[in-house]
């Protein structure tokens, strides 16, 4: 009976904990959404800024308004560290999967080879400046497909990040089938206009599905 108590609120704690870290996720998304919408977005699209958010804002990116006091200067500010912010990403990408490349293997699986050995790019995908996900056939994609075909607006359609998982989940699941399990390949490419908030869900979509061949490139 001990036992079983204590399961019990080693299972009620570890529930606590994940909801805590949840909220805070959803926190951290929401405000990063907030900068997102002010500093992409066209003024007269957006409309006035509150305040409230206008204070939550530069204190995101760190901007002291007893030494910066003019609302234009501000703007230059976090404009300056919201560009600084994305080339830090793409720089982590890029060295994520160089990692990834030079160990021949992708987060938590080897690459899916095909019957001759050769490690199979299944997929060219490529982010827009609206983060959305279109994808082109990849070099090996033809034997992937003659298994596992896909729907027809898998390839060459604009995808929301939810109609991408949907569209090529089998595909991941298919890696996952073999013994031991693998991750098929994808080259990955984008438009640099697209904000953080959207490319960021989107580049994380495709790598949860397959592995990067080469670090994401720009248009």
């Amino acid at each position: 009976m001990i036992a079983r108590s204590r399961l019990g609120q080693n299972r009620d704690i570890a529930l606590t904990t994940l909801i805590d870290l949840l909220v805070q996720v959803i926190f951290v998304f929401t405000l990063i959404l907030i900068s997102t919408e002010v500093i992409e977005t066209d003024p007269k699209e957006r409309g006035s800024v509150t305040p409230d958010v206008w204070k939550t804002l530069i204190s995101i990116f760190d901007v002291d308004p007893r030494h910066v006091r003019d609302a234009g200067a501000q703007v230059g500010e976090i404009k300056d560290k919201y560009d600084r912010v994305k080339d830090d990403l793409v720089a982590c990408d890029a060295k994520s999967a160089a990692c990834d490349k030079q160990a021949g293997r992708g987060p938590g699986n080897a690459p899916c080879r095909n019957r001759a050995g050769v490690e199979m790019v299944v997929a060219e995908a490529a982010i827009d400046h609206q983060g959305r996900i279109t994808v082109a056939p990849g070099r090996h994609a033809g034997e992937l497909q003659e298994q596992q075909p896909l729907s027809l607006d898998a390839i060459g359609t604009p995808l929301t990040v939810a109609e991408f998982g949907a569209l090529f989940r089998h595909w991941r699941q298919h890696g996952l089938a073999h013994q031991p399990p693998c991750a098929f390949k994808a080259e990955l490419k984008y438009d640099p206009r697209a904000p953080a908030g959207s490319y960021e869900p989107a580049r994380r979509a495709i790598a949860s599905y397959f592995t990067l061949s080469a670090p994401p490139r720009r248009f």
